[in-house]
């Protein structure tokens, strides 16, 4: 009888040991969460202050500045029967002049991703949902090979011209740097705005034995674009 005490015990302890070590299942994560930093809805616009310096070989750097406004336009259905936005992208040289429709994007948003199409090549500009950390294949819909993109700084107050956000996320989409190149290239977005910055720098530097690896720019582009005005027309 002792035994057999004994034994129902030690099964006891067994099942009440295994039970306890078992984790509560994981909640499914809410596909929602960084969603509002890309708003799109017809009409929205966002502009820009656009500074551009181009380096080319044994010439002085020009700087030029402009003014970029994009406006979401219409809905349509794509190739696939997916549902898209055009991109109206305008442009003037100085706040004086009419902006000019310069080019039309389109952007594709849905509980998944936002897919946007720049000079007809599709980025994946956000994977829901946005943690800190995140990546994704910025490439996943084009023929280039694979990109991770990174999210950082989610739900960081950021300073971005003259405006202050409270909350933003930015999304690092290159960072390679070596003694031959460099490829820089990151957005920032603000909760309900959209994007408010973005920074490239693609560069070669000098590789002559006289100049390697000083990083002296013997071509290339450094380009921001600092969002001055949004909201809807």
């Amino acid at each position: 009888m002792k035994n057999t005490t004994l034994y129902i015990l030690s099964i006891l302890s067994i099942i009440t040991l295994f039970t306890s070590c078992q984790k509560d299942p994981e909640q499914p994560k809410d596909i929602t969460i960084g969603q509002s930093f890309y708003p799109i809805q017809q009409g929205q616009f966002q502009t820009f202050l656009v500074k551009q310096t181009r380096f080319a070989l044994n010439e002085t750097p020009v700087t030029t500045t402009y003014q970029l406004k994009e406006v979401i336009g219409d809905e349509f259905v794509g190739e696939n029967g997916e549902k898209l936005n055009e991109v109206l992208r305008y442009v003037r040289p100085n706040g004086l002049e009419v902006f000019r429709l310069d080019s039309v994007f389109s952007v594709r948003k849905d509980e998944n991703v936002v897919v946007k199409m720049e000079h007809n090549i599709p980025y994946v500009k956000m994977d829901f949902p946005i943690e800190e950390g995140k990546t994704w294949n910025g490439n996943q819909f084009n023929a280039r090979p694979l990109k991770d993109f990174l999210a950082e700084d989610v739900n960081a107050s950021k300073t971005i011209g003259n405006s202050n956000f409270s909350n933003t996320i930015t999304v690092i989409e290159s960072q390679d740097s070596s003694l031959v190149d460099k490829e820089l290239r990151y957005e920032i977005y603000a909760d309900e705005v959209g994007l408010v910055y973005k920074k490239t720098e693609s560069l070669l530097y000098c590789n002559q034995p006289e100049c390697f690896g000083q990083k002296i720019i013997e071509r290339g582009i450094i380009s921001e674009l600092t969002i001055f005005d949004w909201g809807i027309e």
